[in-house]
């Protein structure tokens, strides 16, 4: 569906483009119809811009044909500024021309008429073909006062429509379309003609009706944004459509003029959406609540009961009686006619297109009839209008460089100007431009227009350059409320001197316009001219100078040369005479001295040694004595140091700056260093102490390794860095190669086993192991701490590991055997020392116990101490300091071991 461009054209849109005058009229525009209120009046928006200095802006109304009543002039606002006016007027329900004219005081500054400007009823037109209108078979509207917006979208665009169409209110007449999507004048015409000569103010109709759409399809298209036709299979409406319509004439056209109701005609198509009465009246409450939400208005609803759905089907009460209910139940909706009586049958003679559903020329005044009786007086009554929302107003400032800053005043969702912005304040230059502006449910207003006045022009001769003596005119292209930089404020000056020449012009709005400035030129007699000198009139022997001076007509050097520059190489003084276009020779120029230096002798160089050598050296080159020195290779100094090979040579400079010619050139060539050989090991370079490897040199050239060695393999057993480098031919070393690390780690002490306890071994040694082996005669023990528990007799031994990474563990040799011989004598309890003096004890059991309790009794059997050991498989101490001194008994009990001993602290062996 193409879309139709939202963005305005810069002419005004609300109103046929005239010729300017000094007052315009942007809104309303003719044919414009204002919804009335229940008092028969309408406060009406008027907006619009001026292109002279008023004071106020007055409006009035003009009944036509008595059709109204005739208003006084009304001043709508006072001390207008920026150009434009925004102001109401209230007016009682009729048919006007609308006159504007701007004041100056008491003097009337400018006029303009609107003519056929209402104040009356506005209907929006709902439902599906029997509202759309299918045939252009009735005429036109016979009432002047019947009125539409000549406009249909037949791409069906959801979104709302150009500002444009606003200015194609016309009458309804036959053959035109009633926007946004309404055929011809169908039954709306008629019925206009009905109420405008009931109510006897004009009517405005919009119609939103769409064909051959169900019920269902006018909810669809809210809910999901799309809707199925039930008369063609697999078919679809456009997107938004077809509640899009209705949405578009609430938001775009009512929510500016105001509107009475909604008249929906619809039912015709439920046979084939087999609507239930239940699923329409659902429906349909549906719509008209979104209706109102998309307005943010209580929008009045008439609903027509029609449900005939051809001469075969007949028509379906029970949707009448849903039609009922919504208007029953709902608030603010209202009867509307019963059309299912009207022409039965519907197909009837000379009608030959087998069309049973829709009405013809008699049935559509019969149709006309039926809706002019159900707006009945009552209804007007209780049918509470939604009143015209005022434009928004414009306030303009003044900006820089020939532009105003517009501003639309409020606060609204959405900004967006003629121009294309979207910002709430823009900065414009010459043009007309207007605000379109959204509320937050997306009603649209739009601004007055503002014009910028175009910036003032010049008028000139075609020529503005003179003699002395001689005078051009200016004239500008506004004869009023200007200022020349010469301050003078008529349209037409004259000058006689040189100069950049402006003209500001004040519009309305109080802002300065400034045209491009015009350049008056006045040729004097020539001047004694002056000598430049494109460089230094100092310069070295074989340099030289060029002597200009300003353009003229012909020149006269002193050296006998006649262009305007000249290239002096030698010393002496110059002058020159010019002559301009008119023959006059200016006085001879003072004189301009020109010195020529000598040049220095030219340099040697003398070289500190060899000019070939390795490139880790470096060779000093010196010139000989001068007062600065310029090399090749940049350097400034007499000695420089030459790393790269190359040819170098100097030039000089004498205390004039001046260079000499190029010394001879010396050629220096940079032996490269041979390249480093690369080092390779032949196993790991982390590894235990007592094993090695093998580094590698790898290089045609013999290796010298940092340790000395020259053999292109090396056996490493300690740690270190290890590198090498190699000798050329040109005896030069290369870099040392990139170092290995040889790492060697330590092997962990070779364990010294001692009985440490009653049953514990230990382990000792001064590099300890992370972990360690034991071994009870040739078994393996599964301990692996450096303290066991035993409680077998046998030869002990241990071996230490040192698990330097996952990869690399170190381990000593196996320890001396040490012989253990299990004490059985002692119940399998040891308690020792025993006496303590220190009251610290160490408990040992021989078997691994679980869940024991350690008792502590006085000799007269009181328990004073207990603790818990749930695994007791090791030594344990236990700290008395905070018993007396004495003969205590102590009871280990385990499930299967219960055994008591005596023992003695705080006392001596």
């Amino acid at each position: 569906m193409k879309r139709i461009c939202i963005h305005y054209l810069v002419i005004l849109c609300f109103f046929p483009l005239l010729a300017l005058s000094q007052i315009q009229v942007t809104f309303p525009v003719s044919r414009a119809v204002f919804q009335r209120s229940n008092s028969n009046e309408s406060k009406i928006r008027i907006n619009g811009y001026f292109t002279l200095p008023v004071s106020r802006i007055e409006a009035r109304v003009q009944a036509r044909n008595g059709q109204g009543t005739s208003s006084d002039w009304v001043t709508i606002q006072s001390n207008p500024s920026g150009g434009n006016y925004a102001g109401d007027l209230t007016v009682r329900g009729g048919w006007y021309n609308l006159e504007v004219r701007g004041m100056k005081d008491d003097q009337v500054i400018g006029s303009t008429v609107v003519e056929r400007v209402g104040v009356g009823e506005v209907f929006i037109v709902a439902g599906q073909s029997n509202a759309q209108g299918i045939y252009d078979e009735m005429g036109s509207a016979t009432d002047d006062r019947v009125n539409s917006i000549n406009y249909f979208d037949a791409t069906e665009s959801a979104n709302e429509p150009s500002v444009n169409v606003l200015n194609q209110f016309s009458h309804m007449d036959q053959g035109a379309r009633v926007a946004p999507r309404g055929m011809g004048t169908w039954c709306w015409g008629r019925l206009g003609d009905l109420l405008a000569q009931r109510l006897n103010v004009p009517i405005l109709f919009f119609n939103a009706g769409y064909e051959g759409t169900a019920m269902q399809n006018w909810r669809q298209s809210i809910e999901t944004g799309r809707a199925k036709s039930v008369y063609i299979a697999d078919a679809f409406y456009k997107d938004g459509q077809p509640y899009a319509n209705l949405r578009i004439a609430l938001q775009f056209y009512t929510h500016m003029l105001g509107v009475r109701a909604v008249l929906w005609e619809q039912g015709e198509a439920e046979i084939f959406a087999q609507s239930t009465a239940t699923s329409y009246f659902n429906d349909l409450q549906f719509v008209i609540n979104r209706s109102r939400q998309d307005s943010g208005k209580n929008i009045a609803w008439v609903v027509s009961r029609s449900s005939y759905s051809g001469d075969m089907f007949g028509p379906r009460p029970e949707l009448i009686t849903a039609q009922n209910q919504v208007i029953a139940v709902g608030s603010n909706v209202y009867a509307g006619p019963a059309t299912d009586a009207i022409q039965i049958p519907r197909l009837r003679p000379p009608r030959t297109n087998a069309d049973d559903v829709h009405f013809d020329v008699v049935g559509l005044g019969e149709v006309a009839t039926a809706w002019n009786n159900s707006l009945s007086d009552s209804f007007f009554s209780m049918a509470q209008p939604q009143p015209p929302v005022p434009a928004p107003t414009v306030s303009v400032t003044c900006s820089a460089a020939n532009q105003l800053s517009i501003a639309v005043n409020g606060s609204f969702s959405s900004v967006s100007w003629s121009s294309g912005e979207t910002a709430q304040t823009i900065v414009k230059g010459a043009g007309t431009y207007r605000a379109k502006v959204k509320d937050a449910t997306g009603n649209i207003l739009f601004s007055s227009v503002v014009r910028i006045s175009d910036a003032p022009t010049i008028q000139a001769p075609s020529s503005t350059t003179f003699c002395a003596g001689g005078s051009v005119k200016l004239k500008a292209s506004y004869d009023n409320n200007i200022a020349w930089t010469t301050n003078a404020t008529s349209q037409e000056i004259t000058l006689t001197t040189a100069g950049d020449y402006s003209v500001r012009y004040q519009d309305v709005s109080g802002c300065s316009f400034v045209s491009a400035p015009v350049t008056v030129r006045v040729n004097p007699l020539p001047a004694i001219p002056a000598i430049t000198a494109a460089n230094s009139t100092t310069f070295c022997q074989g340099g030289a100078t060029t002597l200009s001076t300003s353009d003229n007509a012909a020149y006269n050097w002193s050296s006998g040369q006649t262009s305007r520059s000249i290239t002096v190489q030698t010393g002496g003084t110059y002058t020159v005479a010019v002559t301009d276009q008119n023959g006059c020779t200016s006085p001879r120029s003072s004189g301009v001295v020109v010195v020529v230096n000598p040049l220095p002798p030219t340099p040697s160089i003398t070289a500190s040694r060899s000019t070939t050598f390795c490139a880790d050296q470096q060779l000093t080159l010196t010139a000989s004595e001068d007062q600065l020195y310029q090399w090749t290779n940049g350097q400034t100094s007499r000695a420089i140091s030459v790393s790269q090979t190359g040819n170098y040579a100097l030039r000089t400079l004498n205390s004039f700056s001046c260079v000499s010619a190029s010394s001879a050139s010396v050629q220096v060539l940079v032996n490269p260093l041979p390249q480093s050989p690369t080092l390779t090991a032949s196993g790991r370079t982390v590894f235990c102490d007592g094993d090695q490897v093998i580094l590698t040199a790898a290089s045609l050239l013999k290796p010298i390794w940092t340790t000395g060695d020259t053999t292109r393999t090396i056996t490493v057993r300690q740690s270190g860095s290890y590198t090498a480098r190699v000798k050329d031919a040109n005896g030069c070393d290369s870099p040392p190669s990139v170092a290995l690390t040889v790492d060697v780690k330590a092997l962990p002490s070779i364990p010294l086993l001692k009985q440490t306890g009653t049953y514990t071994l230990e382990a000792m040694g001064s590099l300890t192991g992370d972990y360690y082996r034991w071994y009870l005669n040739t078994d393996i023990l599964a301990s692996q701490t450096a303290t066991i528990k035993t409680s077998r007799s046998g030869s002990y031994s241990a071996q230490s590991f040192i698990e330097y990474s996952p990869t690399l563990t170190c381990f000593s040799k196996v320890s001396t055997d040490l012989n253990f011989i299990v004490d059985d004598t002692n119940q399998g309890l040891s308690i020792y020392p025993n006496p303590s003096p220190t009251k610290m004890i160490s408990i040992e059991t021989l078997a691994n116990l679980t869940d024991a309790t350690i008792h502590i009794y006085t000799l007269s059997g009181q328990e004073i101490a207990k603790f818990s050991v749930p695994v007791f498989n090791e030594r344990k101490s236990i700290d008395l300091t905070l018993f007396s001194g004495g003969m205590y008994i102590m009871q280990v009990r385990a499930p299967g071991f219960s055994v008591a001993k005596r023992f003695l602290i705080g006392v001596g062996n």
